[in-house]
């Protein structure tokens, strides 16, 4: 179904059924407004980076107006470096995000400063026919944003990353005045984070943990104290580095990332009242008694700071049984594994973990169902569009919506084209999608036959086979059977060498000379007999070579 150019239209490309790498598009009079290029972190295929495949909205780039950040977390901005010079387009980010950015391109050797607007909190800006005013909202990095967005009279609140605290530490609460505005105006539809709707009550502030994480690292007197969190909370950083203060420890940063946001905290005006932070060469005139560390990695990512000092493989940074680590963060959806794996080699080391759940250390930068209620009441949304979840998390959220008035719902998915039309709005086609992998340096499609052989190798195992031919084609010596991850015995190798010369001798001597075609008969017939005694499908990697 075509859609008309002159009513508005939402088309998530990623973040729509899962959590993390967003993009987000809305068209009007053939012009698009992206919001947020995000990446996620992947543990599989030796692939670290996914993000979403923009191809639709490449193929149509001269109408891409421009890109607009709602917050710095990497799965709003974290694509960019990789996907925004198929667009250059101009980005549009409060000051905060546009550090982050402005960092992230000069590691790719991308001038980005001609492309890059600083827009004020709770600024106004025009991006093509689209009217933008900047909200504040609180979440867990500074200068969250909620989006209104107006174009030919519609009107749409997208409300990035969320959460309501009273007392967020770093940045102010939410304008509860001007969301109330808002909704007094007319929505015609709010795209809503989905995050954490099946926790109940209050999202939770940020000064409750200040309290509890305070308590908990005074309570250490002997030993290192290790804390783990996301880098990009910088009021949970404040509150460690304070706590630390107090209890007279100096603060270690060990991670890039750390490095990264303090750098740009403190060139901004933030941390006013945090002591400097010390590098890991510099700590090692204190005693461990005098020091905490503050890792990245919580998440349980392979390479990163928490990850190489439990495997005793940091340059500068041991453990010793009695340390403790305090893990002040929630665990991702998907990550689960990476960091049960983590936290077991952490106690092999003989050291103590703590978690959130456990000493109340942690609240989340996501909306519990109390605050998506409020959220409701003050917008009062003609249309809920749920994103930023799973499809459990945004049906859930539909419903909730549903029970307290929202009169229409429409859960998307990544690639649905929505119609905003009021209480209307409704998906009016579907077009394509899915998910980029950062292979290396190369930007593949998930798809990509190197990832489906890739998954073959790790789960069939692999042969190479060496044919030796003489000049008259005729085999020179038996061929070579070489498996890989595969258990080819000596009763097996035979088969399969008895099949390797069936095959070749049921060609012709002119028919040998094609490389091609006496590839495909060895490789049919390697896996015709390894089928039939291993039930296994290898990967068969054939060599002819001529002598």
């Amino acid at each position: 179904m075509a859609k008309n150019k002159n009513q508005v239209h939402f088309l998530p490309l990623g973040g729509s059924g899962e959590i993390g790498m967003n993009l987000n598009a809305y068209s009007y009079q053939d012009k698009w407004l992206l919001v947020d290029m995000g990446v996620t972190f992947n543990d599989r295929l030796g692939v670290e980076i996914l993000m979403p495949n923009p191809q639709y909205l490449v193929e149509r780039k001269d109408k891409v107006c421009g890109l607009l950040l709602t917050h710095g977390h990497e799965d709003h901005i974290g694509a960019i470096p990789y996907l925004w010079e198929r667009f250059k387009c101009p980005i549009y980010a409060t000051p905060f995000t546009a550090e982050l950015v402005r960092a992230k391109m000069q590691d790719q050797q991308i001038d980005i400063d001609p492309f890059l607007h600083e827009v004020p909190l709770e600024g106004q800006v025009n991006i093509g026919p689209f009217s933008i005013k900047l909200i504040t909202l609180t979440h867990s990095v500074p200068e969250p944003n909620g989006v209104l967005i107006e174009a030919g009279g519609t009107k749409i609140f997208h409300t990035g990353d969320w959460k309501f605290d009273p007392n967020p530490l770093i940045g102010n609460p939410a304008e509860e005045t001007e969301l109330k505005a808002i909704g007094d105006a007319g929505v015609d539809a709010m795209v809503c984070d989905s995050t954490n709707v099946f926790c109940e009550g209050d999202s939770g502030s940020e000064q409750e943990v200040e309290a509890n994480l305070s308590s908990l690292i005074g309570s250490y007197k002997k030993n290192a104290v290790f804390v783990t969190c996301f880098a990009s909370n910088l009021a949970r950083l404040q509150t460690v580095a304070l706590a630390a203060k107090k209890h007279g420890r100096h603060v270690v940063l060990i991670g890039r990332g750390f490095g990264r946001i303090n750098e740009i905290a403190r060139k901004l005006g933030y941390l006013k009242d945090v002591p400097p932070f010390l590098m890991a060469s510099g700590a090692k005139k204190y005693g461990r008694d005098h020091l905490l560390y503050l890792c990245s990695g919580s998440q349980g990512e392979h390479r990163a700071a928490l990850s190489r000092i439990s495997s005793d493989s940091h340059p500068d940074v041991k453990m010793s049984p009695g340390d403790v680590v305090i893990f002040s963060s929630r665990i991702i959806p998907g990550n689960e594994k990476s960091i049960i794996s983590l936290k077991n080699k952490i106690t092999k080391q003989g050291v103590k973990i703590i978690y959130g759940k456990n000493d109340d250390i942690h609240v989340s930068g996501h909306p519990s169902r109390n605050d998506l209620v409020k959220m409701y009441k003050w917008i009062r949304p003609k249309t809920l569009i749920p994103v930023h979840g799973e499809l459990i998390h945004m049906v859930e959220q539909g419903r909730l919506a549903k029970r307290e008035g929202v009169p229409n719902i429409v859960v998307p998915e990544n690639g649905t084209l929505i119609e905003i039309n009021g209480e209307n709005s409704r998906i009016i086609s579907e077009v394509p999608s899915g998910r980029l992998a950062l292979d290396g340096n190369k930007l593949l499609s998930l798809t990509h036959t190197t990832f489906k052989e890739r998954m073959r190798l790790g789960t069939e195992g692999a042969v190479s086979i060496v044919i030796v031919l003489k000049d008259d084609n005729q085999l020179a010596a038996q061929p070579e059977i070489i498996p890989h991850g595969l258990l080819v015995d000596g009763d097996l190798k035979k088969e399969c060498a008895s099949e390797i010369n069936y095959a070749i001798e049921s060609l012709s001597l002119m028919e040998r000379n094609d490389v091609s075609l006496v590839s495909d008969k060895v490789r049919q017939a390697v896996q015709r007999a390894i089928r039939a005694e291993l039930s296994k499908k290898p990967v068969i990697m054939t060599h002819i070579v001529k002598i």
